[in-house]
């Protein structure tokens, strides 16, 4: 890597990582003040960094270019407590459902009309909604299902013509297999949102030729996955995600590889619906992330964030 590129790559990051942590501080300062004794967090390897960057990066291009015409939800179906330690440092990061709201963007001219959440896990669930509290403009707008992401996806169209939704934004981030397919054309043929989803590449590569849980993955990746190739990988598996992301319509899309600095890793994929004019939005945000965060891992990430948290003051 050049002397210039891994100077912007940095740059990149610090501009993307330094509100997430500015923000991380003050929800975890907040949930000090908490009736709930020591809410729990979510405490991940340095990685979970680059998938809360891209959240961020991507959050206000969405809004602004839909919330103008429309009312437009964010749904997270697998939400979490609301914060994360990352790292050896325990790095304070807003988890995702925090992220449209508790980190200040001059780039975000608008905002989500509604919030839904799922989380099944009652400490979980409850320490978000300790924390959605502490933003007003949040907690009256917020909706906490305590059920399993996949029935959840039954109810929301519902929800969504309640509430005179006319767009969301999903965040699909599952601990591993939990997500069926089933589900992912549900929430495509009876919404009209845009996807970012956590493809568990490690997990796959370990189950997909596993005859104990080749059920599950097949219930994951959907069309395709009932008789899998002894040869079978990862990159064959995410391939076949998308191809069947497409035949469903959701016909624009990428990968973007989140390395831990190990040899654990997963994917994120962005994904939309072609406009008439190709989606061309798309074109301008996703690329240049995509080279970016392939260029970084979850150790670079720690690096960083231990240098702007000396620029700026002792962790919390």
């Amino acid at each position: 890597m050049s002397q210039k590129r891994s100077t912007s790559d940095r740059d990149w990051l610090i501009k993307h990582l330094s509100p997430l942590m500015d923000a991380g501080k003050d929800v975890l300062a907040k949930s000090r003040s908490l009736p709930t004794k020591s809410p729990p967090t979510y405490d991940k390897g340095y990685w979970t960094g680059l998938k809360l960057v891209l959240e961020k990066y991507y959050v206000p291009s969405y809004l602004n270019i839909l919330a103008p015409r429309m009312k437009v939800a964010y749904v997270d179906l697998f939400a979490g407590p609301g914060l994360n330690r990352i790292g050896e440092q325990k790095v304070p990061i807003p988890g995702s459902p925090l992220i449209p709201v508790a980190v200040r963007d001059p780039l975000k001219k608008h905002s989500f009309s509604r919030f839904i959440f799922s989380e099944t896990e009652p400490e979980y669930s409850n320490a978000l909604a300790a924390r959605v509290a502490l933003f007003p403009e949040m907690s009256a707008a917020t909706q906490i299902i305590r059920q399993d992401a996949n029935k959840v996806v039954e109810l929301l169209p519902g929800i969504l013509k309640e509430h005179q939704i006319g767009h969301c934004f999903v965040f699909v981030d599952p601990e591993g297999l939990e997500f069926k397919w089933n589900s992912m054309v549900s929430i495509v043929s009876k919404t009209n949102c845009d996807l970012l989803i956590n493809f568990p590449s490690s997990g796959i590569q370990r189950n997909l030729q596993n005859p104990e849980t080749v059920s599950a993955v097949q219930s994951f990746l959907g069309p395709g996955s009932e008789n899998i190739p002894a040869g079978a990988d990862e990159e064959w598996a995410i391939q076949l995600y998308r191809k069947n992301l497409a035949k469903i319509g959701k016909d624009v899309s990428t990968e973007i590889t989140i390395k831990s600095g190990t040899a654990f890793h997963y994917h994120l994929i962005p994904a939309v619906k072609a406009t008439y004019r190709g989606s061309p939005w798309f074109e301008n945000i996703f690329p240049r992330a995509k080279e970016i965060i392939e260029r970084l891992s979850g150790e670079v990430l720690g690096i960083i964030a231990d240098q702007i948290d000396r620029r700026q003051g002792t962790l919390c």
